[in-house]
């Protein structure tokens, strides 16, 4: 049986992973940053009960190396998924250090934390399109110049390179996956796609008459999280490690998520959207962003389940339908 060790256990990503990795019977160490009496209830709702207790959960932080060291300590893992730090690219302008602690010095804790006491697991570390910037060509590839334009992006690159060095000059297998924008029914309310879910079924229901959003010209490579955490897995059990687009490779723009999630309600989105005008204050969005994932497809056998249309209607369905937290994180 495979040992599998993850941190950022408790996000989207995370949770599909874990349930994923337990179907396929490994076992699964989960790392959070909260003991875990401060979190079982929240947990709970997102695992049957029998996955909960097969999971082995650790409480650790990016910023403590000697948790980090325990954690791989008692887990002994054969595959490390490096999943946890600061999630949000504009966040990470008011807090560039801490973005930069969390991902960039986070990221090289959990290498070196397992060159000294599992050489040979193999590590996943979960990067972002946000390392393009403004995309120097379209679509981007694993070749693509890489000059980011967040501190997120910046701080992001930054781990990837200790990834690559590590996998370079320690022999390491260190495998990167560039990922792109990917959804799913388990987004917090903070997130676009389920604000908007959220307020289509509000809407739909007659408990809402309009739903205010921003810009809808902003271009996007939306997947699927489902789709996604199974590349994750695909890359670990590859023969040699590498860098790795993980996209749908068809760009849209957020007025096509949003009529189509209004169309998924049956609803014309144009009667109940009202956009209001970006201020000085929010960061402009990057356009141009679109994986080219070709490389993962024919090394790694990716196939992906989920289109676009599927996957909104999905999220539109599992606001309409109250879909239960353990359903909405079926891997």
């Amino acid at each position: 049986m495979k040992r599998a060790a993850i941190t950022g256990i408790a996000g989207q990503d995370g949770t599909y992973l874990a349930r994923g990795l337990l179907k396929r019977g490994h076992e699964v160490h989960g790392l959070l940053r909260l003991p875990l009496d401060r979190q079982e209830a929240a947990l709970r709702r997102r695992y049957p009960a029998d996955e909960f207790s097969a999971i082995q959960w650790s409480t650790g932080s990016l910023e403590d190396p000697f948790s980090l060291a325990r954690f791989l300590k008692s887990s002994k893992p054969d595959e490390i998924y490096h999943l946890a730090g600061v999630s949000d690219s504009r966040q990470s302008f008011l807090v560039p250090e801490e973005s930069v602690v969390s991902i960039t010095l986070g990221t090289l804790r959990v290498l070196e934390a397992a060159r000294e006491i599992c050489p040979s697991a193999k590590i996943f570390l979960a990067s972002s399109a946000e390392v393009f910037g403004v995309p120097a060509e379209t679509p981007q590839s694993e070749t693509t110049l890489m000059k980011p334009a967040t501190p997120y992006g910046i701080a992001k690159l930054a781990g990837d390179q200790f990834g690559r060095l590590h996998r370079e000059k320690y022999s390491q297998f260190v495998s990167i996956g560039l990922l792109y924008n990917h959804e799913s029914p388990l987004r917090p309310p903070n997130y676009l796609s389920r604000r908007l879910c959220v307020g289509v079924a509000a809407i739909k229901r007659g408990e809402a008459k309009d739903l205010q959003l921003g810009d809808l010209s902003a271009e996007r490579d939306w997947s699927d999280a489902r789709d996604i955490v199974n590349a994750m897995w695909l890359s670990l059990q590859a023969e040699k490690p590498g860098d790795f687009v993980f996209a749908s490779g068809v760009q849209k723009r957020v007025e096509d998520f949003v009529s189509t999630a209004f169309r998924a309600a049956g609803l014309d989105w144009r009667q109940f959207v009202k956009t209001t005008a970006r201020t000085t204050s929010q960061h402009q969005v990057t356009n141009g962003l679109l994986g080219n994932a070709r490389k993962a497809e024919t090394q790694l056998g990716w196939k992906r389940t989920w289109n676009f249309e599927t996957m909104v209607q999905d999220l539109v369905q599992a606001e309409l339908d109250n879909r239960p937290e353990v359903e909405r994180a079926n891997p």
